[in-house]
């Protein structure tokens, strides 16, 4: 195929990392905007093109996504499927998760390297997570220089919320359907991703945190704050993150109690229009 190897540098989540791979046209949307120049990496990704992948062990779990997950050792085998093709294999280290090699065929290339399937085949979300960031179901919109996260299953609202606050505050939508959060003792700060969903909304903008609402429709407008375990298990929901390897599960929630201590949590049931956005921001007070 005459492909050749070259790396390039993305800042994603104020982490960067470098991805080593064929060089040739791909579709990974607007991947462009993280572009950053040459520097010192804090994780590294190797893709690798072969006729087949490597052997891995057959005793993994299947998660909801259709990926794969196994183990051996500190080694854990991520395998993404993609339509009739072979998919891809990422394989990282517990131990050493600065790295991460990435193998799929010449058969799925082209679908590999479309933005769909990149990231989580090279899994972005467990590479991030021991260096305190996670990744959100969410649309992500800054206001007066500070993130509001609307979170929720696909088909709640996300993007609608977000586009009210557009329309009725001059609220900016950073991403539409996917944010990442870090959790630091400096702050916790939302991040914009390389990836987004149908929304095609997909900024490099990275803001603190004042708020994570949880949404779910209904006929009239009605809020409070979630706290402890509620809390907990709303966001727990809406993470990218399936718990199946060892550690991750308890890794996120250790992250999420710590951001329950500075970031409040909102349930908004909520109509599709101006009034959920008027009592949205009398109760956050903006």
């Amino acid at each position: 195929m005459g492909l050749y190897a070259m790396t390039k540098y993305y800042s994603v989540c104020n982490k960067i990392i470098s991805v080593n791979a064929p060089s040739f046209s791909t579709d990974l949307g607007n991947l462009r905007l993280f572009e950053v120049l040459p520097s010192q990496t804090d994780i590294k990704v190797t893709c690798k093109v072969a006729e087949n992948l490597p052997p891995f062990p057959r005793n993994g779990k299947e998660s909801e996504s259709g990926i794969t997950v196994s183990w051996q050792g500190d080694d854990v085998y991520r395998h993404t499927p993609m339509g009739i093709h072979e998919g891809a294999l990422s394989r990282y280290s517990v131990s050493d998760p600065t790295c991460s090699d990435v193998y799929f065929t010449h058969r799925s290339y082209s679908t590999f390297f479309h933005f769909r399937y990149f990231w989580s085949s090279v899994s972005l979300s467990q590479l991030l997570l021991p260096f305190r960031v996670l990744l959100f179901h969410a649309s992500y919109i800054s206001y007066k220089n500070k993130a509001i996260l609307f979170s929720a299953p696909c088909g709640t609202g996300k993007s609608t919320q977000a586009e009210l606050w557009r329309i009725h505050k001059d609220a900016e939508i950073i991403n539409g359907d996917k944010a990442g959060v870090s959790i630091d003792a400096e702050g916790i700060n939302a991040h914009g991703l390389p990836f987004s969903g149908t929304s095609g909304i997909c900024k490099n903008r990275s803001l603190p945190l004042s708020a994570i609402v949880i949404l779910g429709q209904a006929k009239e407008n009605s809020i409070r704050r979630l706290d402890g375990t509620e809390a907990l298990m709303n966001l727990v929901g809406n993470v990218y993150l399936d718990f199946i390897a060892p550690g991750e599960m308890q890794s996120c929630v250790d992250l999420l109690i710590e951001l329950l201590k500075k970031v409040p949590v909102y349930r908004l049931d909520c109509t599709p229009d101006e009034h959920a956005v008027e009592k949205l921001a009398k109760e956050l007070k903006i």
